[in-house]
């Protein structure tokens, strides 16, 4: 009888760690082995009208004051006469990590104190590249746990330092617009089917640069731009991700590749 309850709780354990879990402390309070969210620090926060439009734009940034690293945000948000926003951000956020700027609709009051934050959805990770999404319900004071199903290691058939910037340019317009222009050359032994760098200026604005076309190996790009940059010093940007997409064996595979993180992730 022992025994078999033995195997059992092995067969338990086992089914925890393929599925991941979810766990509740008790009552639902705090645990200080995860991100609470007043850790959670908005920057800057503010209410404006949409220039040529009568549409209220709320925006922020997001200061992450725990110990742990963060890989995205999600804030549901009530506002008045029954209408719903979302404050999200992407962005990996280790300890004093600030994100880009943040934007969504928000009151048509223009008060800030006229949103209501419903629920906050982080999803960290930890040294382990273990993921953990925590759950507030802001109205029922109640935390919720779920342990993600643990990534393996990857070892992508593309890296990204085989995707070359080649004659990289930051040029400067006649109406002081500074445009980002350059080709990728594909330096591996496999086809790329496309990419997306996605990098950020000094003030926590973000851009991209995108290829939506193959760059077969070893081979390049056409010429790739992207417009409205506010600098032509390359020191002022800070990438964040590199999105790509590659076949293997006839399978399509989406890559992430978290800069801050030196972290390869499928998506």
């Amino acid at each position: 009888m022992k025994q078999k309850k033995f195997r059992l709780l092995l067969l338990l354990v086992a089914m925890l760690g393929l599925c991941g879990c979810q766990m509740e402390v008790p009552d639902g309070k705090v645990d200080r082995h995860y991100v609470g969210v007043g850790e959670i620090e908005f920057i800057d926060a503010s209410v404006e009208q949409e220039e040529g439009s009568d549409l209220a734009i709320y925006q922020t940034r997001i200061k992450n004051n725990s110990k742990h690293t963060i890989k995205g945000l999600t804030i549901e948000v009530e506002l008045e006469n029954g209408r719903h926003t979302t404050i999200v951000t992407q962005d990996t956020l280790q300890p004093n990590d600030i994100s880009g700027w943040i934007r969504c609709v928000g009151p048509s009051s223009l008060q800030i104190d006229d949103l209501k934050m419903t629920r906050f959805t982080i999803k960290m990770v930890d040294d382990n590249y273990q993921e953990t999404v925590v759950t507030y319900d802001v109205g029922r004071d109640f935390y919720t746990y779920n342990q993600l199903t643990k990534q393996e290691m990857i070892d992508p058939l593309i890296k990204v330092e085989e995707i070359e910037f080649v004659k990289p340019t930051l040029l400067k317009k006649e109406n002081d617009e500074v445009v980002l222009q350059t080709y990728l050359r594909n330096n591996s032994d496999y086809n790329l089917q496309s990419v997306m760098y996605t990098f950020e200026d000094e003030d926590g604005e973000t851009y991209t640069l995108y290829s939506p076309l193959e760059i077969e190996s070893q081979h390049q790009s056409s010429l790739l731009t992207t417009s409205s940059l506010p600098s032509t010093n390359w020191d002022d940007y800070q990438f964040k991700s590199v999105n790509y997409t590659y076949l293997d064996q006839e399978t399509l595979v989406y890559m992430m590749y978290d800069v801050r993180l030196k972290q390869y992730f499928i998506k």
